[in-house]
């Protein structure tokens, strides 16, 4: 794995990924999956992405500290959300991003799949296959959004 976030950043990612994806039932958070690292693996792929995500969380730290000083894993729940809202708004690009690494990095995370009840995908020839082939999403990347943005 190529480092490409500071000690720092990576805490301050793991509490973004908790309120992006909040522990909720048996499930855990995203950041308490240790998903940072996930993020920073696919984002270390590309150098634009690289650029994408410093900037980003640069402006989160700048929002989180904005109100009180506070770092944003200090700030409550409420300050947490209205600083991500805040990035959101000033940087959509990236905020996409991050959002959509955090749901891969969640929803194919072994802990996550199997709590939802999913067993692992084996070919008949016993291999286990990884739990989201993404080049299968192609097709729905290229379609217009359905939702509306806020």
């Amino acid at each position: 794995m190529e480092q490409i976030f500071s000690d720092d950043q990576r805490l301050l990612l793991n509490a973004v990924l908790n309120r992006v994806i909040p522990a909720e039932g048996g499930l855990p958070g995203a950041g308490d999956l240790g998903l940072a690292h996930f993020v920073e693996n696919t984002a270390a792929k590309n150098p634009g992405m690289v650029s994408l995500f410093n900037r980003g969380l640069r402006l989160i730290e700048i929002a989180g500290a904005g109100g009180n000083g506070a770092q944003f894993g200090k700030l409550s729940a409420k300050e947490q959300e209205e600083s991500l809202k805040s990035v959101e708004s000033s940087d959509p690009e990236f905020f996409q991003e991050l959002v959509r690494h955090t749901y891969n990095g969640y929803y194919t995370n072994p802990r996550v799949f199997e709590a939802l009840g999913h067993s692992p995908r084996v070919t008949a020839s016993g291999e286990t296959l990884e739990l989201l082939d993404e080049s299968l999403l192609e097709k729905q990347r290229q379609r217009a959004p359905f939702w509306t943005k806020v």
